[in-house]
């Protein structure tokens, strides 16, 4: 997480209903600011685009989803395991070992997917016109995502949320001016929206090394950390592919709807933001006080009966975050199906869409509920267990899909259905790991204290 617990905590003691509305809108910030609004400059790119109703525009909103499902995918293992060392660097206040590592990986990154986005723009079959501004902005968001990592690594989310904020008015404004010059036509929604994200990466890079001190350890390396969290970085590449693979399958198989699709798709999953903002004010606020106690018992030798009390006590508060975050999403779940209609209005689809939209949004709900779990299973490290509900939301969302077909009436069904699988497997998991979680805390003790092993470090 973002380890900005104190400063909630700090907003919520004023007991108001400012100081919990403060709380909330900086987990909004944190948790969804960045694909909150690269969410929104596409929806209304899209909503401007579909009132000329050229196929040069449909091509383009095209080019932007497989720009994006490239980049999230296949860089996810890289962004996740980097986000991962600056944490630990920071942890260890060891920052100088950031800098230096994080430029090669951000070059790497340049380089190798505008190779990867012009090869996904030449597989897609897209025009020359479309597929050089495609491949370039694929490095440009490749980038973004993996500075955006580092940004949460060294908790410092004002980073991120300035960086977007600026971008995200610049992709629209132009988008909007561009496809109206001449020179570029529909394509200069693309450049336009380029624009904008160019400048993200800008400021992220600009906001991250500032962050960092001035003097750096040049001979600090990452590739250690890949070896030591492989599986989190498959965990994060099989739950990426998970989200994406259902509109792959859609496009592959020449399913007419399938541009309509990702579109109530991305519409759905902002429907999530309340539940993830609840989620992460939780987890750093009273689940945090929870996990703490518990562990700092454990290292101070507290008695049998005390850790007992207390693993009861963690126990009681997973179940309340996870009963929290359900409840919220529920409600927003209930009041969006039941707006469908009107938001299928708004994005200029056909009526029959809301039936789409409907079964995309309960799957988005099941799923936050999925992701909450899986979350809660990285913060005791279960690793193994976090990897298994990835791999089956992946395995679950491409086979239903599938299953169902290119019917028109049921497109969403396969992808709620995945959901609704991972959901159960997640607690399923999450449940038989807590409760034999004092058992498996000791067992995986050293002998020696931590503090023991230290001193002994030393003689």
């Amino acid at each position: 997480m973002a380890g900005i617990g104190w400063r909630l905590e700090r907003m919520m003691e004023r007991d108001s209903l400012s100081g919990s509305l403060g709380a909330f809108l900086t987990g909004v910030a944190v948790t969804s600011g960045p694909w909150l609004l690269t969410t929104l400059v596409l929806v209304l790119v899209r909503i401007s685009a579909a009132r000329s109703g050229t196929l040069a525009v449909q091509e383009v909103e095209q080019v932007i989803t497989v720009v994006y499902a490239t980049v999230i995918v296949l860089s996810a293992p890289i962004d996740i395991v980097l986000s991962r060392y600056a944490a630990d660097r920071v942890y260890e206040k060891r920052r100088d070992q950031i800098a230096a590592p994080l430029r090669t990986t951000v070059s790497v990154c340049l380089v190798g997917f505008l190779v990867i986005g012009g090869a996904a723009m030449l597989l897609a079959g897209f025009p020359r016109e479309l597929a050089i501004p495609g491949a370039v902005l694929a490095s440009i968001v490749a980038a973004q995502w993996l500075l955006l990592s580092a940004a949460g690594g060294l908790s410092s989310p004002g980073i991120i949320v300035r960086a977007f904020a600026a971008g995200a008015p610049l992709s629209i404004a132009g988008a909007y001016l561009l496809s109206r010059w001449e020179v570029f036509g529909a394509t200069g929604y693309l450049y336009g929206y380029g624009l904008g994200q160019l400048l993200t990466l800008a400021l992220l890079l600009h906001g991250t090394m500032r962050a960092l001190p001035e003097e750096e350890d040049e001979d600090a390396r990452v590739g250690s950390a890949f070896r030591e969290y492989w599986m989190l970085a498959a965990a994060a590449f099989c739950f990426h592919a998970g989200l994406w693979i259902d509109k792959v399958i859609l496009y592959v198989t020449g399913v007419a709807g399938a541009p309509i699709y990702a579109a109530c798709a991305a519409v759905a999953w902002l429907t999530v933001i309340p539940a993830a903002a609840f989620l992460f004010v939780t987890i750093e606020t009273t689940f945090h006080r929870r996990f703490r106690a518990y562990y700092a018992a454990l290292h101070a030798g507290a008695s049998l009966r005390e850790l007992e009390r207390l693993v009861s006590e963690l126990r009681a508060e997973v179940e309340e975050t996870l009963r929290g975050t359900s409840a919220v999403q529920a409600g927003v779940t209930l009041i969006a199906v039941m707006s469908a209609p009107a938001i299928v209005g708004a994005l200029s689809l056909h009526a029959d869409h809301s039936i789409t939209l409907a079964w995309l949004l309960v799957g988005a709900g099941l799923q936050v509920v999925a992701v909450s779990t899986t979350l809660l299973l990285y913060y005791f490290d279960f690793r193994r267990e976090a990897f298994a509900t990835a791999a089956t939301q992946l395995v679950a969302n491409g086979l239903l899909t599938f299953a169902v077909g290119t019917d028109s009436r049921a497109l969403g069904l396969g992808y709620t259905a995945a959901c609704a699988l991972t959901c159960i497997v997640s607690l399923v998991l999450l449940r038989r790991r807590m409760e034999g979680l004092l058992g498996r805390t000791f067992q995986s003790q050293p002998f020696a204290s931590e503090d023991g092993a230290l001193e002994l470090g030393h003689v």
